[in-house]
């Protein structure tokens, strides 16, 4: 604005100029004395070339206010600048004495430039060249403008090529009315091929009848299915050949009546007495079908239409993520939540780049609908961090089933990989085109989780963001258990992370247990030091089965703590105050008082490969079943997942009772029905592209699913390790020893150590590993004594199953064998303990 006002304001008389003797003191220009050394400068070297670079600026600034980028601005630059100096050399060829500048009004540089041309190339050429150097350079510097222009020059030529011919067309029927009456009342016909006859034409809408017959009901009947058969007849006057109208025009119009008006239109016929149409007409009725093959839209004109719908983005990350902004209790007493910090940012211009994109793709698709005979149009443009769902309305009679029958060849069009055809979307008419984009969104934690999206809830799972964009945050408690399915590498593992990492920012371990259960023993393992955990990651089938037997019996024994204190659910239970818990269990005694759980934490139980489970252990659907149909009023809940989702594996009782599911890409459409009830899973495109279906939405709905990175998990499980140790379930990790003890596998019990046990135990701790030579030579036994040993551990839980010559795994660590057996000291001098007494 500054260096426009002192432009604007530019006097040739204020200082420094060498035009006059007497300067103005103070000077005139608006911006003072510093203003006008701007505009002097400005006037001396480019001339009127100063207020191209001026709009240049203008135009910039005014498409960065509507967040739009401006691509190559160094060029663009470069391309304004010489339409600068081409303009202002084009003033100094022609207009050499105009201007506020006496010797050089159009400046230095274009009167220098015009001086070198004119010897060389006369006044012809020099102003050709410079024509076509102002051309270029406006091409580099506004591209978009110039050539809008140039097609808005060659739409209004196009319309006006039609003119002088629709002139002449006129001229040409008004020439012929006369001639038409003058054969009229002669009543002479030539025979011949084509002959002209006079008939007359009734009013739009009226039948035409014979002119010597009287026109009677059955004869307006005949001549309605002429009038229907063609679809165009209301676009011009009807008319009916008549080889044996009257000669006398005055004989026909006394039979007519006499509120009518009727006029005579020579027509041609053939031999036969059928109407022959001019060619003229035939060439309009030609041009308005392929106006309507194309959908009656220039391409200019779609792109017009296109430009004006309304594109809903995905929404970026704008607000800086805040930890407060996460739903959480904070009166744990020397607990700390992992901060927003560790987590990587969203992506921010997402949405800029990818409007352009779907704009294009959506007069691409419009295009293709009418290439194909499809009637409809694009009203609408919801677009994702992975997919675009494009609405498309079509005419009435045109069903979906048409374009779903060329949904691939549609796809070709678009060059996409596939398309999704959603038939109906409640709340429109509409039917949904899902395409994949061609840049793809990163949804990240972080952004997720600052949003404030889990507000009220439980147990929430920042899961990703929907086909609009929109956040997808679910709460588990209200699924109550989900089933996640995919093909290797689809983003089923990355999914189980996300919702872990959901519940370790915004749950302690007193209100949550995991049981998480690995039979890969890597997708898992990076928690295993989380605070939050039961017991160590579990990796063999057995024990996994075991651990499900585990807690049905923990379920039974929860239903008859609400029992006795008269609530309904665990929500309920959790919000009594310690003297109601006392009232209701009569507890008396300090004893039987701290027997009683004051709180029951949520248990959810995640099992990595369902498939594995299953096919090892049939009996694990029964409990499966169990808890699926009555944990979730005692907040135990199911998370499974498998990247086999066949019948055998996701049978019908486990399928019934997971409301939730989650589906990735799989192997094919049968596999995608056995998950989602229809067919889509199998059209994913992979890395985090899902299908989800939940108890409050039974239609399936597309997402992209949020990326953890393995560098985010470690960051802040080692964050949790220096906050808090896991604080495990003695009776998980002794539940080995109880099942194999009721099975009477190994004959071995409990109660029967050996006396070296402790000091055995110590000593594969400190190796970390489990061997019976290790054993012989630390302890000096046989080798008898220390398999019985290495057994023992087995059933204890101490140590893992046997793996052929691979040494065991040892599960626990130093400080959980001390809290075991000081556990285990304590269980022997009081007796059983309640659940949540060692807590």
């Amino acid at each position: 604005m500054f260096i426009t006002l002192s432009v604007v304001s530019f006097d040739p008389a204020d200082p420094p100029s060498h035009l006059v003797a007497v300067h103005n003191d103070p000077a005139t220009n608006l911006c003072g004395r510093f203003g006008a050394v701007v505009a002097w400068e400005l006037h001396r070297v480019l001339g009127i070339g100063s207020w191209v670079l001026l709009l240049g600026v203008a135009g910039f600034l005014a498409v960065t206010g509507m967040r739009r980028p401006v691509g190559h601005p160094v060029l663009r630059c470069i391309g304004l600048l010489l339409v600068a100096i081409s303009l202002a050399t084009l003033h100094a060829l022609h207009l050499p004495n105009l201007g506020p500048l006496v010797g050089a009004p159009a400046g230095l540089a274009a009167t220098a430039l015009a001086m070198e041309l004119s010897p060389r190339f006369s006044l012809v050429g020099s102003t050709l060249i410079v024509t076509t150097s102002l051309v270029i350079g406006a091409v580099v510097a506004v591209d978009v403008l110039v050539l809008g222009l140039w097609r808005l020059a060659a739409s209004v030529a196009e319309r006006l090529r039609h003119v002088p011919a629709a002139i002449w067309t006129t001229l040409r029927r008004m020439a012929q009315r006369p001639r038409t009456s003058l054969a009229t009342a002669g009543g002479a016909a030539t025979p011949s091929r084509r002959s002209s006859t006079v008939t007359p034409a009734r009013p739009r809408g009226t039948a035409v009848s014979n002119l010597d017959e009287p026109e009677d009901e059955e004869t307006a009947e005949a001549a309605k299915p002429a009038r229907s058969s063609r679809s165009r007849a209301a676009a011009r006057t009807e008319v009916e050949a008549d080889t044996n109208a009257p000669a006398d025009a005055e004989v026909a119009d006394e039979e007519l009546e006499d509120d009518e008006e009727w006029e005579y239109i020579e027509v041609e016929v053939d031999d036969d007495g059928e109407e022959l149409e001019e060619e003229d007409e035939a060439e309009d009725e030609d041009e308005e079908l392929e106006e309507e093959a194309d959908g009656g839209l220039s391409d200019e004109e779609l792109r017009q239409k296109i430009a004006r719908l309304p594109v809903r983005m995905a929404s970026g990350a704008t607000a800086k993520p805040r930890d407060a902004d996460i739903p959480r209790t904070e009166d744990y007493s020397g607990y700390k939540f992992p901060t927003l910090d560790l987590l990587k940012d969203g992506e921010s211009n997402f949405s800029e780049e990818q409007e352009q994109i779907v704009r294009r793709q959506a007069e691409s698709l419009e295009r293709a609908l009418h290439t194909y005979g499809i009637d409809g149009e694009v009203v609408g443009i919801d677009s994702g961090p992975a997919v675009t769902l494009y609405s498309v309305q079509l005419a009435a009679g045109t069903k979906v089933s048409k374009v779903s029958a060329v949904s691939t060849d549609i796809a070709r069009s678009l060059a996409a990989q596939n398309i999704r055809i959603v038939p109906n979307m409640v709340g429109k008419t509409a039917i949904g085109i899902e395409v994949p984009n061609t840049l793809r969104e990163k949804v990240r934690l972080k952004e997720l989780m600052s949003g404030g999206h889990s507000e009220g809830m439980v147990l929430p799972m920042f899961l990703g963001k929907d086909a609009s964009g929109e956040p997808l945050v679910a709460d588990l408690t209200k699924m109550p258990h989900m089933l996640i399915a995919g093909t290797t590498g689809s983003g089923k593992s990355v999914c189980m992370n996300t919702i872990l990492m959901s519940w370790l920012y915004t749950k302690r371990p007193d209100e949550l247990k995991l049981v998480l259960v690995d039979p890969k023993m890597v997708e898992l393992s990076q928690f295993q030091d989380c605070p939050h955990l039961m017991c160590p990651v579990v990796t063999e089938s057995g024990r996994a089965a075991a651990i499900l037997e585990w807690a049905v019996d923990r379920m039974e024994e929860r239903y008859e703590l609400l029992k006795e204190a008269r609530v309904q659910n665990i929500k309920s239970y959790n919000e009594l105050s310690e003297e109601d818990l006392y009232d209701a269990f009569e507890a008396e005694t300090d004893e039987e008082r701290a027997r009683i759980p004051k709180q029951m934490p949520y248990m959810v139980f995640v099992i990595d490969e369902l498939a594995d489970l299953m096919m090892t252990h049939r009996e694990v659907e029964h409990s499966i079943v169990r808890i699926a149909q009555k944990a979730r009023a005692v907040g135990i809940h199911l998370v499974l997942a498998t990247q086999r989702p066949q019948a055998n594996v996701v049978t019908g009782l486990i399928k019934a009772n997971m409301p939730c599911r989650l589906s990735f890409k799989v192997a094919s459409g049968m596999d995608s029905r056995i998950v989602l009830d229809q067919k889509g899973a199998e059209l994913l495109l992979g890395q985090g592209d899902m299908m989800m279906i939940t108890p409050s939405s039974p239609e399936v709905s597309r997402a992209q699913g949020t990326l953890v990175e393995d560098t985010e998990i470690r960051k802040v499980t080692r964050y949790l390790k220096n906050v808090a140790v896991p604080s495990f379930e003695r009776s998980l990790i002794a539940l080995r020893a109880s099942k194999a003890a009721e099975t009477g596998e190994g004959g071995l019990d409990e109660s029967e150590r050996d006396p070296m046990f402790e000091k055995a135990v110590e000593v594969m701790i400190e190796s970390g590993r489990g061997s019976v030579s290790l054993l012989q030579r630390r302890l000096a036994i046989g080798y008898g004594r220390a398999s019985r040993l290495v057994d023992q551990m087995a059933l204890a839980g101490i140590i893992g199953d046997h793996k052929g010559s691979v040494a065991r795994e040892v599960l626990i660590t130093a400080e959980d064998w001390e809290r075991m057996k000081q556990m285990e000291d304590a269980e022997a001098r009081e007796g059983t303990v309640f659940e949540g007494q060692e807590d």
